[in-house]
């Protein structure tokens, strides 16, 4: 069998990718993904991400070097081991980065980052449960509410 474009990782960019070659149906993808499905409860539960964390069928396990500030610890770096990789083990939680570290990273000559030149990005994979917006994408594939738990 022959592919166009062969994707290593199924996780978030790596999903979104063949989400996206595929919408050409002249292209012929393959997405490869070493862990497992990630349609279990321990996914689909804020909480348990305690169990996928430390369980090695769902997560690589990776620590850091020494940190030489730290005592030499090696601090864990939990790393998604099944479709969706790290997204699964975010508790559901979903949190674009501030938008002044855009506009710090276009600053240092990055203008495609820039916070007005994301934006449209984040909206089309959006689809906001208030409806579509100046911030906010109605119709991708995201769903996206905000939280019940309003922190004072």
């Amino acid at each position: 069998m022959q592919f166009d474009y062969i994707i290593i990782g199924a996780g978030s960019a790596g999903c979104v990718l063949a989400n996206r070659l595929t919408n050409n149906s002249q292209n012929k993808v393959a997405l490869f993904e070493a862990g497992k499905p990630s349609d279990i409860w321990k996914v689909k539960m804020p909480l348990a991400l305690l169990y996928t964390m430390h369980d090695p069928k769902y997560n690589w396990k990776y620590y850091s070097e020494p940190e030489p500030h730290l005592h030499n610890r090696k601090l864990f770096c939990p790393r998604g081991k099944m479709i969706g990789g790290c997204s699964t083990h975010n508790g559901m939680v979903y949190v674009r980065g501030n938008s002044n570290d855009y506009e710090r990273w276009a600053s240092f000559g990055l203008p495609s980052w820039s916070y007005k030149n994301v934006l449209p990005y984040f909206k089309k994979i959006e689809s906001w449960s208030g409806g579509e917006n100046e911030y906010r994408g109605g119709n991708g594939l995201l769903p996206v509410n905000q939280s019940s738990n309003k922190n004072p």
